[in-house]
């Protein structure tokens, strides 16, 4: 099955606050500057109400998460802080003690499952790979093209070092 939506948004959750603050900005400097342009009103107006329905995508999709995020297990969400998040603050504060043993086809195997599960709430609460390319327009198009061409390691930024202790199978 298809999850680069997933993966996408799972990438960009640490920054999704950021993203939607940028958006509001953006509305509210069009709206501001919009007799400056010499455009039809409807038209900027119609540019203005989808960068509002941008933002309320973003902030639905945000609040999902942290709704989701406290169903799931500790070593679930650790696995997402670790693969996805990437927030060495958590990591170093939350999740200091917290060690896996795995071998490493047993992580890539739990790792895909979290995924699914992911997905899985995110289509129950209404969010399909359709409806999130719709709502969010091109704005996660780089990321989903870097994940696409196999490219998902130049998503994140890189570790300096990793924390999941992979045995020899």
């Amino acid at each position: 099955m298809d999850y680069d939506y997933v993966k996408a948004l799972l990438y960009s959750y640490p920054m999704l606050g950021k993203m939607e603050e940028a958006v509001d900005c953006a509305v509210s400097n069009k709206a501001l500057l919009s007799y400056k342009n010499f455009r039809a009103a409807e038209e900027i107006a119609a540019g203005i109400a989808e960068e509002i329905r941008l933002r309320e995508a973003l902030t639905s999709l945000r609040l999902l998460l942290e709704k989701i995020l406290p169903l799931l297990s500790e070593e679930e969400n650790y696995l997402l802080e670790y693969k996805y998040f990437r927030r060495k603050k958590v990591l170093r504060e939350k999740f200091s003690r917290f060690g896996l043993r795995y071998t490493e086809r047993h992580y890539f195997r739990r790792q895909e499952r979290l995924l699914c599960k992911m997905a899985t709430y995110l289509f129950l609460h209404g969010w399909t790979r359709e409806r999130f390319l719709e709502e969010t327009g091109d704005l996660f198009t780089r990321v989903l093209r870097a994940i696409g061409e196999g490219k998902e390691l130049a998503v994140p930024y890189r570790r300096c070092c990793g924390r999941v202790n992979c045995q020899s199978s």
